[in-house]
């Protein structure tokens, strides 16, 4: 078994991750998720602090370390994913512009969420994806709290799996490659 640790900027990424459903999609893959860092920011990635997420991991005996990191307003994306210092079991995916873009694309859990059909072409180029949400939410917040919001999207069926197959979320495929 694989031994996987992925590194993510923010709760609402912690909250997907650890959820069973992640975890055992992970497991049919022969994966094991052993250790899942937030680091609190996107500066966390850059100018050698992400050494000292990767010392954490590899305390914890990973095999394979997955960075991912919003894209946000910096672009452009191959830059962004050059500058961090990445390792030959490492890989950087860039969420393009904001992690909430790939609840966008799983049409079946936003839909469940709205309680109302909803079609996002392109859910990457959707410039702030969580007040995009709460507009479509008829302007109800949702406690405006992104990882109120990240277990709301679980309790109503999200999966990076859904979002990847989404044909305009190429981030999300990304990640699941």
């Amino acid at each position: 078994m694989v031994r996987l640790g992925i590194i993510c900027e923010g709760e609402s990424e912690m909250i997907i991750f650890n959820d069973n459903t992640f975890k055992n999609w992970l497991h049919s893959f022969d994966i094991e998720l052993v250790s899942l860092q937030e680091t609190g920011s996107i500066n966390q990635f850059f100018e050698g602090r992400f050494e000292k997420h990767r010392a954490l991991m590899l305390l914890k005996n990973v095999d394979f370390i997955v960075a991912l990191i919003d894209l946000d307003k910096t672009p452009p994306l191959r830059e962004h994913k050059n500058s961090v210092n990445i390792l030959q079991n490492e890989a950087v995916v860039i969420a393009v512009k904001e992690f909430e873009s790939w609840y966008l694309a799983d049409e079946n859990a936003l839909n469940n969420l709205l309680q109302k059909q909803v079609l996002i072409e392109f859910p990457e180029k959707v410039q702030e994806p969580f007040k995009k949400i709460e507009k479509l939410n008829n302007g109800k917040e949702f406690g405006k709290s992104k990882p109120f919001l990240a277990k709301m999207m679980l309790r109503n069926g999200f999966s990076i799996e859904n979002a990847a197959n989404h044909l305009n979320c190429p981030s999300a495929k990304y990640f699941i490659k």
